[in-house]
């Protein structure tokens, strides 16, 4: 059994959330990925104050990217895995970005940052959900 559209019947299953809301999930992943590069290009700034200083804002910027990419898990069936994966998406967008230079090939530091990727993002997923934030909707000029 199905629902009547214009088009004829949906299945069933169609209407289900699924664990991961791929559209919002790639919304969000591009939402962190601008964050990480937006923070890794201020990031020579800090470092004229200190490395301390310079490793806290990197270590900011991570995890407020992450969450931010985790926020549109509203729709998922499962948002901490929704928060997870759309988290990880932006962490392996800016990837290639760092791969060039030295430092960052550390194998260490990569499984770090994607092991934070995982859990903030999850984290956030879920707290979004809960809290039941959604996207505002654009008050067009026509409407």
């Amino acid at each position: 059994m199905g629902m009547q559209s214009g088009q004829g019947t949906l299945p069933r299953t169609s209407l289900r959330a699924t664990a991961v809301d791929v559209p919002n999930a790639v919304r969000g992943a591009s939402t962190g990925f601008s964050v990480l590069v937006l923070g890794g290009l201020l990031s020579p700034f800090t470092t004229l104050v200190s490395d301390l200083v310079a490793t806290i804002w990197l270590t900011g910027v991570a995890v407020v990217a992450f969450a931010v990419a985790a926020r549109r898990s509203r729709l998922a069936a499962v948002p901490a895995v929704h928060g997870a994966v759309a988290a990880v998406f932006s962490y392996l967008l800016v990837l290639p970005l760092l791969l060039p230079f030295e430092q960052a090939r550390d194998p260490q530091q990569i499984g770090m940052t994607f092991l934070a990727a995982v859990v903030v993002g999850a984290a956030a997923g879920s707290l979004a959900a809960r809290r039941g934030w959604a996207p505002r909707r654009s008050q067009g000029a026509g409407v």
